[in-house]
C-alpha cells in the first residue's frame, strides 16, 4: 500500500510532464500509459484495505472500523475531487498534477509515520495475568513467568499495539 502511495506521486509528476508538453504524437500514448499507471497505483493502495482492517481490528469492532474507513476515504475524496477540478480549471493540469502528487506524498509520509512498522502479522508474547482456563490461552505453553503463545496480531484489550 505504501509503495502504491509513493508511486502515485511519480504518476502525478508524469501527468504534469505529459500535459505540459505542447505537442507531439507521443502524448496520447504517454497519457494512456499514465492513466494505466494511475489505475494500477490506486489499486495498490485500495485493494489491501479490507485485509488491513481485518488484521488491525478485533472481530467485535470490525463493522465500526470498516464504517470509519469508508467515511474517511469518502471524506478525502470529497475534498480532493473538487480540488483537482478547480486546480485543473484554474491553473491547468501542469499545476494540478504536482499539487495532487504532493497531497499523495504527504498522505504516504503520514502513513509511514502513523502506522507502526513493528505491527507484525504474527507475534510471540506472554500473558502473566490470565487464569489457566482463559479461552485466549488455547495452545499457549506454561512458562515460569506466565503463558507463552504466538498468534496473528489483532489489537484488543489483551494486546496493545506493539
Amino acid at each position: 500500500m505504501l509503495s502504491g502511495a509513493l508511486l502515485l506521486t511519480a504518476v502525478f509528476a508524469a501527468l504534469a510532464v505529459v500535459t505540459a508538453a505542447g505537442s507531439g504524437g507521443w502524448r496520447l500514448g504517454a497519457l494512456l500509459v499514465t492513466w494505466a499507471a494511475f489505475g494500477a497505483t490506486c489499486s495498490m493502495v485500495l485493494r489491501p484495505t479490507g485485509r488491513l482492517i481485518r488484521r488491525a481490528a478485533p472481530p467485535q469492532e470490525r463493522t465500526s472500523a470498516f464504517a470509519a474507513q469508508f467515511s474517511l476515504s469518502h471524506s478525502c475524496g470529497l475534498l480532493t475531487y473538487p480540488l483537482a477540478g478547480w486546480l485543473g480549471a484554474a491553473a491547468g493540469l501542469q499545476a494540478a498534477g504536482p499539487a495532487l502528487g504532493a497531497i499523495a506524498l504527504l498522505a504516504a509520509l503520514l502513513a509511514l509515520r502513523l502506522w507502526p512498522s513493528s505491527a507484525a502479522a504474527s507475534i510471540k508474547h506472554e500473558h502473566q495475568d490470565l487464569d489457566e482456563g482463559h479461552p485466549h490461552l488455547c495452545g499457549a505453553r506454561r512458562m515460569p513467568t506466565g503463558w507463552r503463545q504466538s498468534h496473528d496480531f489483532v489489537p484488543d484489550r489483551l494486546h496493545a499495539h506493539p
